[in-house]
């Protein structure tokens, strides 16, 4: 009997080339010395974008922010590994950190509105930007304002394999608590301090080809560590 597969994917680094989100402060906002008290552990992840939110000129409109990040390269084969995804009965949902004033323009320029996201929002009121962090969880000390342990836990069955693929810092967590880890750059140096088991990827069409091997040979099993941090996890929430 086939299994349930859902599968969880990162955006800023992972899904585009390069971070979005800061590269918007850097070019509009004030990217530091909030980076960098967020890296030493100064600062925790919600200050963090309180902070360079607060930052963007009050001028900026939703608009030239949407045009700004449609500038930006995203990975090649990403909307075919979605469409392999659909066509192989795999859910597929994007978790990030980052914000849908720029993510949402950018999936309907792909032609993929209709994947589901678990991401931040950004508002503007009178006093200027502010964002709200619907996925935050005050029982998880991760660096992602919007927790990806608590979307993969929302967003999927007990039984599911649980698919992870990322790049960076705010990942961390939702490694720790898939069956399956596809990472790259910092996430994977994290993977293998940790010692959790993990695929190297460049492109999508590497994903795409592991998981059809996977496939084949019917891999597609529940990492025991994984599953019991899931389990806490759920127990705890």
């Amino acid at each position: 009997m086939k299994k349930n597969v859902s599968i969880f994917v990162d955006f800023d680094g992972t899904i585009s080339t390069e971070d979005i989100g800061d590269r918007l402060f850097m070019d509009f906002g004030e990217f530091e010395p909030w980076h960098s008290l967020l890296k030493s552990g100064e600062m925790n992840i919600s200050d963090y974008w309180h902070k360079v939110i607060a930052s963007l000129p009050s001028e900026l409109t939703f608009e030239q922010i949407a045009d700004y990040a449609l500038k930006f390269e995203i990975a090649p084969y990403f909307k075919r590994f979605a469409d392999y995804c659909r066509k192989s009965g795999y859910n597929l949902r994007i978790v990030s950190d980052g914000f849908d004033a720029y993510i949402v323009p950018i999936m309907h320029k792909l032609g993929l509105p209709d994947i589901p996201l678990s991401i931040n929002k950004l508002h503007k009121g009178d006093e200027g930007f502010y964002p709200e962090f619907p996925g935050a969880s005050e029982s998880c000390d991760c660096m992602s304002a919007s927790c990806k342990r608590n979307a993969i836990l929302v967003n999927s069955a007990p039984d599911d394999i649980i698919i992870f693929i990322g790049d960076g810092y705010s990942d961390y967590c939702a490694a720790e608590h898939s069956d399956i880890v596809f990472a790259k750059k910092h996430l994977a140096a994290y993977c293998n301090k940790q010692r959790i088991p993990h695929y190297p990827w460049s492109s999508f069409f590497d994903v795409q080809r592991l998981l059809i091997d996977i496939e084949k040979k019917n891999k597609f099993r529940r990492r025991h560590q994984a599953y019991l941090k899931r389990k806490k996890a759920f127990e705890m929430e």
